[in-house]
């Protein structure tokens, strides 16, 4: 990494004493290109397709500008342009995730729309006409054979951002970010807080559209008809053109959307057209852009000998589980308080419509160290319990008690800082990730200051330990689940629906729960890996985990459960041990066909 930075400083000072056109097109092209890392960061890592890029570009340049001719030193400026832009995106951010898709990237397109007219109307702004930008001092005699100052300036705030968004795509955040644009319910379980995670994402990506906008003000004059919303559109086609969410993707669509309209010297109508028709040909033939199409080379001609490399089979023909292994201890020895139940659950009620009971005063009492069943026919409520439980939902009435303290009132990524963890019954994973990289978004509540640190992740010795630390003990998990080594790399998006719940197992094991939630963990496993979940959870009860297990296969239920509730139509039926519940009449009768 070291080398390439030094490699492109040099290249830098080349173009820095090159000729006006190289200068010209490297200082359009490099703001250009932080603004499409700066989009990407939303857009491909988080999934928010913000058009409100060329107004956050916009407040850059003008702030910079405004407030130079107000007195203020230029150097000054970089980190308060950076600052205050990112706050307004917070803001934006804040008020525009309350809705998702199509309709956040209106409102951010309606963002842009206002800052344009904004300056096109406010006298101080220089309407139409614009306002000159501030002078970028050249360098001091002593460092004149460094050439262009302004060349420079772009390369090195280039550099800036491409650094910060490639530290966090080498950080232990970069999963958690992906879990929480494809994956947020798993993200949420294992104590992201993913609100707060997106508005963070959305301001840092807003300081570094400022930070171009800062490099862009001292390239002349500035004026409104430079931030329409046609840039906001251009800088998503870099990004997609490119190949969104990718290292190099969103520089290389930066360089082709900046060179193409210099390079090709023609009728601007026949340019437009042609540029479209290209964009248009990219995006049906090779959605994933250029990128993706280097990708599918590669896959292609040098990797086809490894494409059957996980396809690991057991006895049986099943894509799953190892031999037996020696278990790694992955949970913690716990000190128990003194109280006897782990979780408590008196009078819970909730609806999903008013009127519509789904759960109706359910009382649930858990004993430490014991494996609790809950069944019940399809609507019974039991999934609606468990999001209760978890936090995904909260009771209209009732109260909720892990460990004494009461959680009814706490979000989701509060919980698993009280040990309470869950898996779910269809896996809710990123397919992008590895096996690997989605165990490790269990570590998230156990490592600190993991989203701050990420900025400037590799420099950090402390930040490089927890990171093989994170990856050891993924590996350790995925272990301790039955899946074999060969596993760890590979795509969820590539491995059998077995792996997949196995994976999300794991990710819960590898958390240290105190309470661990299992919603129909044997939905879609072959007979070998029912009989490794069997023996996991003999082993989590070993090592006093408590556990409630939703799970339809009764026979199962009984087989390993010290005690179970049974629902019905969102009531408690009854509660007790497991073989004095299994005697129960009405049981018996309903649902157990005897």
């Amino acid at each position: 990494m070291i080398a390439v930075a030094i490699a492109y400083l040099a290249s830098v000072g080349g173009v820095a004493n090159g000729g006006y056109f190289a200068q010209s097109l490297f200082v359009t092209g490099g703001v250009f290109a932080v603004l499409a890392v700066s989009l990407d960061l939303v857009a491909g890592v988080t999934g928010l397709y913000s058009l409100g890029h060329a107004g956050l570009f916009a407040l850059g340049a003008y702030g910079t500008t405004l407030l130079y001719h107000a007195g203020w030193n230029i150097f000054v400026l970089l980190p308060v342009v950076i600052v205050g832009v990112g706050l307004i995106g917070a803001i934006l951010g804040t008020l525009s995730l309350r809705v998702s898709g199509l309709y956040f990237a209106i409102m951010t397109f309606i963002f842009s729309l206002v800052v344009t007219v904004v300056l096109t109307d406010f006298p101080f702004t220089g309407g139409l006409n614009g306002i000159a930008g501030p002078p970028l001092p050249s360098f001091p005699a002593s460092l004149s054979f460094l050439g262009s100052s302004l060349v420079w300036c772009v390369g090195l705030v280039l550099l800036l951002a491409v650094g910060v968004v490639w530290s966090i795509r080498a950080s232990a955040m970069y999963p958690v970010l992906l879990a929480i644009r494809d994956a947020e319910p798993f993200a949420a379980a294992n104590g992201v807080r993913t609100a707060a995670t997106k508005v963070g994402v959305f301001a840092l990506s807003a300081g570094l559209a400022a930070m171009a906008g800062w490099a862009f003000s001292f390239t002349g004059y500035i004026s409104p008809s430079q931030f329409t919303w046609t840039m906001s559109v251009n800088i998503l086609v870099m990004v997609i053109f490119g190949g969104i969410n990718t290292r190099v993707g969103p520089l290389i669509g930066a360089a082709f959307v900046s060179a193409f309209p210099v390079v090709v010297s023609i009728d601007p109508l026949v340019q437009e057209a042609i540029f479209g028709l290209i964009f248009l040909l990219v995006i049906v033939l090779f959605p994933g852009g250029v990128m993706g199409l280097v990708g599918w080379f590669w896959r292609r001609i040098v990797s086809r000998s490894s494409t059957t490399r996980h396809h690991v089979t057991d006895a049986a023909g099943e894509p799953a589980v190892t031999a037996p292994i020696e278990r790694p201890a992955r949970i913690r020895e716990v000190s128990w308080p003194s109280d006897e139940y782990a979780l408590e659950c008196e009078g819970i009620r909730f609806s999903y419509i008013r009127g519509n009971t789904v759960v109706d005063d359910v009382d649930l009492r858990v004993r430490r160290g014991t494996v609790h069943g809950l069944i019940g026919p399809n609507g019974s409520g039991k999934s609606t319990l468990v999001n209760l439980i978890s936090g995904a939902l909260r009771p209209d009435a009732g109260e909720i008690r892990v460990s004494s303290v009461r959680v009814d009132g706490l979000p989701a990524h509060r919980r698993p800082g009280l040990g309470l963890l869950r898996t779910f019954q269809t896996a809710v994973l990123a397919d992008e990730l590895s096996v690997r990289e989605s165990v490790t978004i269990g570590l998230y509540h156990r490592t600190p200051r993991v989203a701050l640190r990420s900025l400037i992740w590799p420099l950090l010795p402390s930040a490089r330990r927890d990171h093989r630390r994170i990856r050891s003990e993924a590996g350790e998990a995925i272990r301790s689940v039955g899946l074999a080594e060969s596993w760890n790399e590979a795509r969820v998006a590539d491995v059998p629906h077995g792996v997949e719940q196995l994976t999300q197992l794991a990710a819960a094991c590898v958390g240290e729960p105190n309470i661990l939630i299992l919603d129909e963990p044997l939905a879609g496993l072959s007979a070998s890996e029912v009989a490794e979940v069997t023996e996991i959870i003999d082993d989590l009860r070993a090592k006093g985990v408590t556990m409630v297990i939703v799970e339809h296969q009764t026979q199962f239920i009984f087989g390993v459960c010290d005690d179970v509730t049974v629902l019905a139509a969102g009531k408690l039926v009854t509660s007790g041990p497991a073989e004095q519940v299994r005697q129960n009449e009405r049981v018996r009768e309903v649902y157990l066909g005897q």
